[in-house]
C-alpha cells in the first residue's frame, strides 16, 4: 500500500509546466488528441526532428521509429518494402498491394512508386503499429505512415535550403506562404535533387544509383467563416534517377568472385533507367460547430513509370530487354462526422476507393543464351478495384481516469485483373522454358467487418495504460507478372487479429517521455510472394504469428541536451506455411522446388532494432552552435521465406553525425551519413531463369555534405 501510495504520488506530482513537446498533438484515430491519451502504439516525429535528424524521404523515417524497417526491393523508387512489427509484401507487380498504408494529408497515395518523395514542408508525421483496420480499412493490416504538411496559413513568409555533398549531391528546396487576406492563404513549396550514381560501373558506363527528383506541393486555404474551410492542395514529383536495380551477386559461366560481384559494383551492357511520374490533387472542406466537426476529402491521383533493367548487370547478353511500365489512376472520396456530447465522443465515416492500373513488360533473350534473333516475351494486365466502406467508433468516459473505445468497419472490396502473357516471337521457346501463352480473368468480391476495442486507465495525470484490440484485412491479390501456368495466380484474402498493451507517460516535470507496448499478433492466410528464379509464385501461408515489445524515451536533460530513442524485440515466425516455393538457385538435382517453412522468420523482420540520438546546444556570441548523433541498428533480417543464409542481410549499425551553427535566422551545418561506411545488403532475390542465380542491393555509402538554410 505504501509504496503504491508513493508510486502514484510521484506521477501526480508531474507539474503543468514543461517543454513544448508535452503537448504533442497526434491524429492516428483521425481525431486530434494527446500523443499520451491515444490508446494505441505511435511515433510522432514533428517537421523540426526531421530537419535536425537529416530526413529526406518517407523512407527514412523507418529509424525513429521502434519495429520499422524497409527493404530496397529491386529498387527502393518502384518495390520498396516497408515492414511494420515485420509484416511486409513484395509489390512486384499490379495485383499486389502493400500491407502498410502511406497517406499524405489524410489522402492514400496508393502504390509503392509513390512512396519516394522529398519530405517537403511537412509539420509532421505519425507511425501507427499494428493493424488499423477501423479507422483506414484496406491494406493498413501492419500499420499507417500518416504524413501532415504544413496549413497553408502557417508560418506566412518564405524560407530556403540549400545542400552540396560528395558523389556531386545538389539539392535545393524553397518556401512560400502568404495570407492573401483573412480569409484566404497559400502555400507553395519546391524541392530539387541531384546526385551521381554510387554504384560504380567497371567499365566507364554510367554510374548506378543516382538521384534526378523534383517534387512540389502548393495548397490554398480559404475560410469564409470561423467555421468552415476549404483547403485545395497539388503535389507531384518528377524523377529520372538511373538506379541501379540491383548488381548481379552469382552468374552463370562466371567465377565466383567475379569483378562486379564486389559490393556497389556494375558492369552493365545495357541501360538501366528510370522514368517515374506522379501528381495528385485534393479538396479538403471543415465546418465545425461546437459539437460536431464534418470533415470531407476528395482526392484524386495519377502516376506512372517506365523503366528499363540489364538484368545480368554483366558484359554479357542473357538478356537483351527488360522493359516495364505501370500507370494507375485512383479517386477516393471520405466523409466523417466526429463530435461528443458529454462523457461520449464519436466518429462515424464513410469511404469510397476507385482505382485502375495497367502494364506493359516485355523481356528479351540475349544471343548469350544461345537462342538468336533476340525472342520476346510480352505480359499485358489491368487491375480494378472499387472500394467502399462504412466505419464508426464510440469513446467513453466510464470515470475520470477509465475509458472505453469501440470501433467498426465494414468494407466490401470489387477487384476485375485480366492478364496476358505471349510469346511475341512466335518461336515456341518461351513455352520451351516454362513461360507458356496464357489469358487470365479474374474476379472477386470481398466483404469484412474489422472491429477494435480498447480500455485506457489513467494511473496518474501524466500516465496512462491500455489495452488494445484489432483487426485488419487485406484484400485478394492476383500475380499478373511472369507465370509459369495458370495455376498459383490468385491469393485469397489476409487477416490479422491484433492484441496489444501499453504504458505512456510524461515525468520529471514533463522533461521524460516514455512509451511502452508488447503486442501479439495471429495472421490468418498471409499473402507471400516470392521470386523464385523463373518468375513470381504468389500464394497463402497458412498462418504466421507476431509477438514483441517496442518502446521510445525521450529525456530533456537540460536546456542544452535531449535524448531520444528507441528499441524492439520482435518474434515473427510462419505458423503454418508448408507450401513455400524454393529458389531454383537452391533446388537440388532432383530436388522438389516446395518445402515447408513453417517456424521460420517473416521476411524482413528482425529480433532487434535500436536507435539513439544526442541533441546537444551551446549558445555562444555569435549564435547557437547545434550537434547531433545518432545511431540505428537492425539485426539480421532475410529476403525470402526459405531462411537461406544466400538470401539473408547482416547485422548493420549505421552512424550519422551533423554539427551547425545558428545565428538569427541563418542556418549552417556540416553532416556525415553511415560515417563507418558500412556496407549492408538492403535486398536479394532469385533470377536464375535469366542466367542470374543471385541479385544483391545495398544501402547507400558513408556521404557528407554542408546545408545551408535560412527562414524569413
Amino acid at each position: 500500500m505504501m509504496t503504491a501510495a508513493t508510486g502514484s504520488s510521484a506521477w501526480a506530482a508531474v507539474g503543468d509546466e514543461g517543454d513544448a513537446r508535452a503537448d504533442i498533438t497526434v491524429t492516428a484515430r483521425k481525431v486530434p488528441e494527446p500523443l499520451l491519451k491515444a490508446p494505441l502504439a505511435v511515433t510522432s516525429i514533428s517537421g523540426d526532428t526531421i530537419v535536425a535528424a537529416g530526413l529526406q524521404t518517407i523512407t527514412d523515417l523507418t529509424r525513429m521509429a521502434p519495429n520499422v524497417d524497409i527493404s530496397g526491393g529491386i529498387a527502393g523508387q518502384l518495390q520498396g518494402q516497408i515492414s511494420i512489427r515485420g509484416i511486409s509484401t513484395l509489390v512486384r507487380n499490379i495485383g499486389l498491394e502493400t500491407g502498410v498504408g502511406i497517406y499524405v494529408d489524410g489522402v492514400y497515395i496508393g502504390r509503392p512508386e509513390n512512396f519516394v518523395q522529398h519530405l517537403l514542408d511537412v509539420d509532421r508525421v505519425e507511425i501507427a503499429r499494428g493493424p488499423q483496420g477501423t479507422e483506414y480499412g484496406k491494406n493498413t493490416i501492419a500499420g499507417v505512415v500518416n504524413v501532415q504538411t504544413k496549413q497553408p496559413d502557417a508560418d506566412p513568409g518564405a524560407s530556403f535550403r540549400l545542400d552540396a555533398g560528395n558523389y556531386d549531391y545538389r539539392r535545393a528546396e524553397g518556401v512560400l506562404g502568404m495570407r492573401l487576406n483573412d480569409g484566404v492563404s497559400v502555400r507553395g513549396a519546391v524541392a530539387y535533387a541531384r546526385q551521381d550514381g554510387f554504384y560504380k560501373h567497371l567499365s566507364g558506363g554510367k554510374d548506378a544509383g543516382s538521384t534526378d527528383l523534383l517534387t512540389w506541393r502548393l495548397s490554398a486555404k480559404y475560410a469564409p467563416t470561423d467555421q468552415l474551410s476549404f483547403i485545395a492542395r497539388w503535389e507531384g514529383l518528377r524523377d529520372r534517377g538511373t538506379p541501379a536495380f540491383f548488381q548481379a551477386d552469382a552468374l552463370a559461366g562466371y567465377p565466383a568472385d567475379f569483378p562486379s560481384r564486389e559490393p556497389l559494383h556494375v558492369n552493365n551492357n545495357r541501360p538501366n533507367w528510370l522514368h517515374r511520374d506522379s501528381q495528385g490533387v485534393s479538396l479538403t472542406a471543415e465546418w465545425t460547430s461546437d459539437a460536431v466537426t464534418l470533415t470531407s476529402i476528395t482526392a484524386y491521383r495519377d502516376s506512372s513509370y517506365n523503366a528499363a533493367l540489364d538484368d545480368d548487370q554483366e558484359q554479357v547478353d542473357f538478356v537483351a530487354a527488360d522493359n516495364f511500365s505501370d500507370d494507375s489512376h485512383f479517386f477516393s472520396q471520405e466523409l466523417r462526422l466526429a463530435g461528443g456530447t458529454g462523457k461520449l465522443r464519436y466518429l462515424l465515416g464513410v469511404y469510397y476507393f476507385d482505382q485502375m492500373v495497367r502494364t506493359d513488360r516485355g523481356i528479351a533473350l540475349g544471343a548469350n543464351t544461345g537462342v538468336p534473333g533476340e525472342p520476346m516475351l510480352t505480359t499485358k494486365g489491368s487491375v480494378k478495384t472499387e472500394s467502399g466502406a462504412l466505419f464508426g467508433r464510440l469513446d467513453y468516459e466510464l470515470t475520470d481516469r477509465l475509458s472505453l473505445s469501440a470501433g467498426l468497419r465494414y468494407t466490401r472490396e470489387r477487384k476485375r485483373a485480366h492478364f496476358v502473357q505471349d510469346d511475341a516471337s512466335g518461336t515456341g521457346i518461351f513455352t520451351f522454358l516454362g513461360f507458356p501463352n496464357l489469358t487470365f480473368d479474374g474476379r472477386s468480391t470481398d466483404d469484412d467487418l474489422s472491429p477494435s476495442a480498447t480500455i485506457s486507465y489513467a494511473v496518474a495525470p501524466d500516465a496512462n495504460v491500455y489495452a488494445r484490440f484489432s483487426r485488419g484485412f487485406k484484400s485478394a491479390a492476383y500475380n499478373v507478372d511472369l507465370a509459369s501456368s495458370l495455376g498459383g495466380l490468385d491469393a485469397s484474402p489476409e487477416k490479422a487479429t491484433s492484441y496489444e498493451i501499453g504504458f505512456k507517460a510524461l515525468t520529471l516535470d514533463k522533461r521524460l517521455r516514455l512509451n511502452l507496448a508488447a503486442f501479439h499478433t495471429d495472421y490468418d492466410r498471409l499473402q507471400v510472394s516470392q521470386v523464385l528464379g523463373s518468375g513470381l509464385a504468389l500464394t497463402n501461408a497458412g498462418r504466421a504469428r507476431v509477438e514483441g515489445v517496442e518502446g521510445e524515451l525521450s529525456l530533456q536533460l537540460s536546456s542544452r541536451l535531449r535524448l531520444e530513442g528507441n528499441a524492439a524485440v520482435l518474434d515473427a515466425h510462419y505458423k503454418r506455411f508448408d507450401n513455400c516455393g524454393v529458389p531454383a538457385s537452391l533446388i537440388p538435382p532432383g530436388g522438389d522446388d516446395y518445402t515447408d517453412c513453417t517456424g521460420n522468420d517473416l521476411v524482413l523482420a528482425p529480433h532487434f532494432t535500436g536507435y539513439g540520438a544526442v541533441n546537444y546546444e551551446v549558445p555562444v556570441s555569435f549564435g547557437t552552435i547545434f550537434a547531433r548523433a545518432d545511431v540505428d541498428h537492425r539485426s539480421a533480417v532475410y529476403f525470402e521465406p526459405t531462411n537461406s543464409d544466400a538470401f539473408k542481410s547482416d547485422p548493420r549499425t549505421l552512424v550519422n553525425l551533423r554539427l551547425g551553427l545558428r545565428h538569427g535566422q541563418w542556418d549552417i551545418a556540416a553532416w556525415v551519413q553511415n560515417l563507418t561506411d558500412k556496407v549492408y545488403k538492403t535486398y536479394a532475390d532469385d533470377r536464375s531463369g535469366l542466367g542470374v542465380f543471385r541479385t544483391a542491393a545495398y544501402g547507400a555509402p558513408r556521404t557528407y555534405g554542408v546545408s545551408l538554410s535560412a527562414a524569413f
